[in-house]
């Protein structure tokens, strides 16, 4: 494969305390083989709805899902499912708000925990 992309999300962390604590990663950025972009939230700026939508592209106005206590199937595709669509592979340490966007509401851990 020759482009590959690593989207690490890490939610509630600081931009400043990612560039201080998370050597490793900006080891890479030194060295060029990865690169930085800092995004706005959306609002609502809570997780499951900056989750719909970062993974779907559009905003929460679209989407429907307004804050961690409102998640459900989204009618919109997700970019891993893009990706495949047009020939790629993905693969995902993610957290249950995505399984429950684009697989299956409600998360049950037995059944939902690894695809």
């Amino acid at each position: 494969m020759k482009n590959k992309l690593l989207l690490i999300i890490l939610d509630g962390v600081p931009h400043r305390n990612f560039r201080r604590l998370f050597g490793n990663l900006e080891g890479w950025v030194d060295s060029g083989d990865a690169r930085v972009w800092t995004q706005r939230a959306v609002l609502p700026s809570i997780s499951a709805s900056c989750y719909a939508s970062i993974h779907t592209g559009v905003a929460p106005a679209e989407h429907g899902c307004t804050g961690n206590g409102n998640v459900f199937r989204l009618k919109h595709k997700d970019v891993f499912a893009q990706v495949r669509a047009a020939g790629g592979v993905t693969g995902a340490v993610t957290h249950s708000f995505w399984s429950e966007f684009f697989n299956r509401h409600p998360f049950d851990y037995v059944r939902d925990i690894e695809y």
